[in-house]
């Protein structure tokens, strides 16, 4: 054993190899990482160029290939040649068994590949042409990394997908998407390994596809906008050349407004119906009894195989108000007739229908969490937005699942937060039990929310004295979930601040529990709710029960998962801006390695991308200028609101579309032209200050400076943004923005400069600015002071 250890590192050092590195390494800056990365340390320069060849595969896909590579090179600034000899090979071998057809993408094809750079050559080796596809999208990235310092690593990496299904889910019905800006984002999905384009065609606001079948509804249900059947092709081909498969989405009972202004006899309640403009969910739903119902659907399922190759259509299923069912007396009739209890089971009975019609033109049915039900066959998917307990609940059921609950990118939420989303977390089997000496307390809360019903919670904590120990937190009707236990910021007696990841998206508890009261308010992000709490006497302990894991056999049941995009706030002018690159790391969730758990690494990698995506043709800077440039002057100077715009992120979870339905704006005619509509979804200026406070409580003192030169930086700007705000109208809504602003800086600033002095601040002066900063914290506003949440851990890094 001995001497073959020995014989390995020999050879390792004839080889000159000083590091092996594996995914949980990090080494390289990429996204998705891959499976396994080799660094030698030997490097090889740019100093010619790069020469091209492909062997093997597709002659479509190769030419797809070789053009992608021709183009992101020439990008980065240097010359594709065949005759330069001293041009580097890049040299694509696909080793592909039997035929080299041109085919579309399917669920479960290889696309593994390995990648070695080595003596002078780049050599990618796939089995299939998606494996090349990947292997090429390493390649970019770190060929523009290499651009800097014109050296290449040698390297070798073998790499394959952690998920089969790997998908992002767009909304063209709220808001109509051209057909260049959905190319666009299928470029950056092929660029960040997501393989799967969910398109979301049919809803209550429009019917999108032109059919020759059922022509009314794109003549009456589509206000003109609508995609051809030309267009359709001309999509589903582009997505495969780039590896990526599109399953279509026709939204059927439910969601189907449109369907009705089109067709109203098909619908439980006949009578004349008009096109919803607002948002929400509305009563119209196809009548199951009705024959003529399965005719149609028949007839929309078979034009739509003729555009969709793809063997999964998704048909929604979300959502169903059983108002019209419960009305119709023959519907009550005809469930009678059936055994059909109650809408559920008549929605179920639907759905068998509607599978058989799939299996006819030989398509399997996809949907959300509300078709499942054990009388379905199992090899339809089921996609959950309703988490992991309906998601786990599918899968021990034996029945195919996706999560999409936790990668809603419509709603702001932290890369951080998209990150820990792991599809199979291995979470504790049961509470800690409490020990002798040790007490169980518990309260009740309620969260009202702008919009719909209150969030009703509990919160149960294992305490010795004042000291909570351990601590457990029920939302709804959820199970209880370990809550993290943060003690930085506590400074009063009965304090208690627990955070959960949550539906909502990072979900925190900051209470005050004392015997003369109970008071306390819950974060949802950067986003602040007040709660009521009450203590709940003699809690019954073993009512905390956690979710239990799946097994390893019903972990196979789950497949992968989408980010999904509603747009009821998003429009073409502002769709990167929501997607990217944070869809890099929702890819690198479904791509990489489970134990991928290191947030700072994340962001520094993010960072890098941010930059390359730009270089890739993503719009999501482009847009953001644009979109403040729009809020003023044509030739005026943006830079104070981008300066300002550092400070700031959009309020988090649903809370801007619960303010627009307030303000009666929460429809398809409202404008989306408002600072809040181009604010990218995190500041990655924060997420650096972040980094750099956690590097100075690690000793760094140096970045302690790094972020007082920023604050300072942000506090010379405060004038120079006023002053425009005084001549641009379109900026009435952030006078108080900036004066909260203002005031969150100018507390952080002096904490900062006293932390770098090495003076410490005293307990009582910590509870005052926390006080403050609470204060300041509004409610109820669609823009957010972002770092006042930064102030926040700044103090308690710098608190006595």
């Amino acid at each position: 054993m001995f001497n073959r250890l020995f014989s390995i590192a020999l050879v390792m050092l004839c080889l000159n190899i000083n590091m092996v590195s594996w995914a949980n390494d990090l080494s390289l800056n990429v996204m998705p990482y891959p499976k396994t990365v080799i660094i030698n340390e030997q490097e090889f320069t740019i100093s010619d160029g790069f020469s091209i060849s492909v062997e093997g595969g597709s002659k479509q896909r190769s030419a797809q290939l070789k053009n992608t590579l021709e183009s992101q090179i020439s990008t980065f600034g240097w010359q594709v040649s065949t005759t330069n000899d001293k041009a580097i090979p890049i040299v694509i071998r696909i080793n592909q068994g039997g035929g080299l057809d041109y085919q579309f993408p399917a669920l479960h094809q290889d696309e593994s590949y390995q990648l070695t750079l080595d003596n002078q050559q780049v050599l990618l080796e796939a089995k299939s042409d998606f494996g090349a596809l990947h292997g090429v999208a390493t390649l970019t990235q770190l060929l523009y990394q290499a651009k800097s310092n014109q050296v290449l690593a040698q390297l070798t990496i073998k790499d394959l997908p952690r998920f089969p299904w790997r998908g992002f889910m767009l909304d063209s019905v709220r808001h109509f998407i051209s057909i260049d800006a959905i190319k666009r984002q299928l470029r950056g999905m092929a660029a960040a390994k997501l393989n799967v384009f969910h398109w979301h065609l049919t809803d209550d606001q429009g019917w999108r596809i032109a059919l020759d079948s059922y022509p009314e509804l794109h003549k009456k249900a589509s206000d003109g906008q609508y995609y051809t059947k030309a267009q359709i092709r001309e999509v589903v081909e582009y997505a495969s050349l780039l590896g990526i498969r599109v399953v279509p989405e026709f939204d059927v009972p439910g969601h189907a407004s449109a369907i009705a202004v089109a067709y109203p006899h098909l619908m439980s309640e006949q009578k004349h119906y008009q096109m919803e403009d607002g948002w929400g969910v509305f009563e119209p739903l196809l009548d199951p009894s009705n024959p003529e119902v399965y005719q149609f659907i028949d007839g929309v399922i078979a034009e739509l195989t003729t555009l969709f190759p793809d063997q999964y259509l998704h048909i929604g299923g979300d959502e169903v108000d059983p108002t019209q069912w419960n009305n119709s007396t023959e519907i009550q009739a005809f469930m009678k007739e059936n055994s059909l209890q109650d809408a559920h089971a008549l929605q179920a009975f639907f759905n068998q229908k509607v599978a058989g019609i799939l299996a006819k033109h030989q398509r399997k049915m996809m949907g959300w969490d509300e078709i499942f039900h054990p009388d379905l066959p199992q090899n339809i998917m089921v996609q959950s937005w309703r988490g992991m307990e309906s998601l786990s609940k599918i899968a021990v059921s034996g029945y195919q699942g996706l999560l999409s609950t936790g990668f809603y990118i419509d709603q702001p939420q932290s890369s951080a937060y998209h990150y820990r989303n792991e599809l199979l977390q291995q979470r504790p089997r049961t509470a800690v039990q409490p020990k002798e000496g040790q007490q169980v307390v518990a309260y009740q809360f309620e969260m009202p929310r702008l919009k719909g019903s209150a969030v009703n919670g509990t919160l149960a904590m294992v305490m010795h004295n004042d000291y909570v120990l351990h601590a457990y937190v029920k939302l709804n009707n959820n199970h209880f979930k370990k809550a993290n236990v943060d003690r930085h910021l506590v400074l009063s007696k009965g304090e208690v601040n627990v955070a959960i990841d949550s539906w909502m998206g990072p979900t925190r508890g900051e209470f005050l529990l004392t015997d003369e009261q109970s008071t306390g308010r819950i974060l949802i992000g950067n986003t602040y709710y007040p709660v009521s709490i009450a203590p709940i006497d003699n809690f019954d302990y073993s009512q905390v029960t956690l979710l239990p894991n799946i097994s390893p056999i019903a972990a196979r049941n789950i497949l992968g998962g989408e980010a999904t995009l509603w747009s009821e706030l998003v429009t073409e002018q502002n769709l990167d801006v929501r997607a990217w690159p944070r869809l890099f790391v929702i890819a690198e969730r479904f791509w990489s390695s489970k134990s991928l758990k290191n947030i700072d690494n994340m962001f520094s990698r993010l960072m890098v991308l941010d930059k390359f995506s730009q270089q890739i043709g993503l719009h999501h800077k482009q847009q953001y200028r644009a979109g403040l440039q729009s809020l003023v002057f044509a030739k005026t100077n943006i830079t104070p609101l981008t300066v300002l715009a550092e400070q700031l992120e959009p309020a988090n979870y649903y809370t801007r579309h619960h303010i627009k339905f307030q303000q009666d704006k929460y429809h398809q005619n409202a404008q989306l032209n408002r600072f809040a509509d181009f604010l990218p979804v995190e500041s990655m200026a924060l997420i650096e200050m972040h980094q750099q406070l956690k590097a100075f409580q690690q000793g760094d003192k140096n970045a302690l400076q790094g972020i007082i030169d920023r604050l300072r930086v942000w506090h010379f700007n405060f004038d120079k943004v006023i002053s425009l705000v005084k001549i641009a109208p379109k900026l009435d809504d952030l006078p108080d923005v900036i004066d909260q602003a203002r005031d969150i800086n100018t507390l952080a600033l002096t904490i900062a400069q006293s932390c770098y002095n090495g003076v410490k601040i005293r307990h009582d002066e910590a509870k005052r600015i926390k006080n403050t900063l609470h204060r300041l914290h509004k409610e109820g506003k669609e823009i957010i002071v972002a770092s006042n949440l930064f102030t926040e851990r700044l103090l308690a890094a710098c608190k006595a």
